[in-house]
């Protein structure tokens, strides 16, 4: 069975600097996340591998993943466990923001974005994609950079100290947060099967995938 590819736009709030961290912080922790799973159902096993961008519409945060399926062409399946990943990838991400940290602000003007080379980039730093320079791999192949000193900002130090830092643009400046590392982030799985998914025989999902805020379809 050939691997296919699909894909969602999950909409959440995006008012404040609060919504806009909290939806950056869950594209962060989907974004590369892979799963094997087993169906109760029948035994199915199936691979979910998850990339995730992003772009902002007025007041709405668009999450934009995508997921290439191997094992499995039941598509009920993956809509039911796509959704029940992103409830508790939200959950995750509330906890992780509850311990934020406020690194302070730029002016947008004060700084400018642009690609990096692989070796530079720095996983653990959180950036919306539509930041990115014409060009930049995303999410991770661009940084930002005082314009008068050349010099990257936030600062390699600031970013070692914390798990993830997060770069949330409001308006006319760039706020900086500092949040945990996700848990297990960085160790080697060490689990005893296949996680276990209940198979389709569940209520019928929604079009889209429906975590805490609502999809915009």
């Amino acid at each position: 069975m050939e691997p296919w590819e699909t894909g969602w736009e999950v909409g959440f709030p995006a008012s404040s600097p609060d919504e806009l961290l909290l939806a950056l912080v869950v594209r962060d922790l989907v974004h590369g996340a892979s799963f094997d799973v087993e169906a109760v159902e029948d035994g199915t096993e199936l691979a979910l591998d998850f990339l995730a961008g992003d772009e902002l519409q007025d007041q709405t945060y668009q999450l934009l993943l995508s997921a290439e399926i191997a094992g499995t062409e039941n598509r009920e399946m993956v809509q039911a466990f796509t959704e029940q990943m992103l409830e508790d990838l939200v959950a995750e991400a509330e906890e992780l923001v509850a311990q934020r940290q406020e690194l302070g602000s730029r002016s947008s003007a004060e700084l400018v974005f642009q690609s990096v080379p692989e070796d530079q980039e720095r996983w653990d730093l959180v950036a919306p994609d539509w930041l990115a320079p014409d060009g930049a791999e995303v999410p991770f192949g661009f940084r930002s950079f005082d314009a008068k000193s050349g010099e990257a900002w936030p600062a390699n130090e600031v970013l070692d100290a914390h798990g993830r830092v997060v770069l949330v643009p409001v308006g006319d400046e760039i706020l900086v947060f500092g949040i945990p590392a996700p848990e297990g982030w960085g160790e080697e799985e060490e689990g005893d099967g296949l996680p276990v998914h209940p198979g389709t025989d569940q209520p019928d999902p929604d079009p889209e995938p429906d975590p805490d805020p609502d999809p915009d379809d």
